[in-house]
């Protein structure tokens, strides 16, 4: 039983970094437009493009945690998200910002599938709610930890925290590689 926990605890925290590094953007609108000009339709199409993606490919990404290893997909989600989300702070364009954020739904679509499976396959029977409603709070905690990218943007510059948050997210993937089986 310590393992089906600790298996929560682990996804708990990629949880949080999955909606944290999706909301970000929507707090540090005026750093961005600042940095890279944009219309407010463009703007609006930043986090549309990540949802239509997200969404489409959520089914297909249910299958693929079906038919492989969970806990690898889980991983690659988080690292390949991650590498997305650096990449982010890396856009010069507004183009580049919208390849990146319609690349971060692709790769973000592997992970709830996977992880909601992965903590099925451990927790069975009484444990089960309890288990997804703790993963669940740390979705919630996430978003709400979002408000972290308008105030590093204020402080920095917009790039810097999805330069910092993708690298958090690499690391811990490493971490997670021999953590999470």
């Amino acid at each position: 039983m310590a393992r089906a926990w600790l298996t929560v605890a682990l996804l708990w925290f990629v949880a949080c970094l999955n909606y944290l590094d999706r909301v970000m953007i929507t707090t540090m609108r005026e750093s961005l437009v600042g940095a890279i000009p944009m219309t407010d339709a463009q703007f609006g199409l930043l986090t549309s493009v990540f949802l239509w993606v997200y969404g489409l490919l959520s089914p297909f990404a249910g299958f693929l945690a079906d038919r492989f290893s969970r806990g690898r997909v889980v991983l690659a989600s988080l690292f390949v998200w991650s590498a997305i989300t650096w990449l982010t702070g890396q856009a010069q364009t507004f183009n580049q910002l919208l390849a990146a954020r319609a690349l971060m739904g692709v790769s973000e679509a592997c992970y709830i599938p996977a992880a909601l499976a992965l903590i099925m396959d451990y927790h069975r029977g009484p444990t089960r709610s309890l288990a997804t409603g703790v993963h669940m709070s740390g979705i919630m905690v996430g978003s709400g930890l979002g408000g972290l990218g308008g105030w590093l943007a204020e402080r920095h510059e917009w790039s810097y925290a999805f330069n910092l948050f993708g690298l958090i997210g690499i690391a811990y993937s490493v971490v997670l590689a021999f953590l999470l089986k």
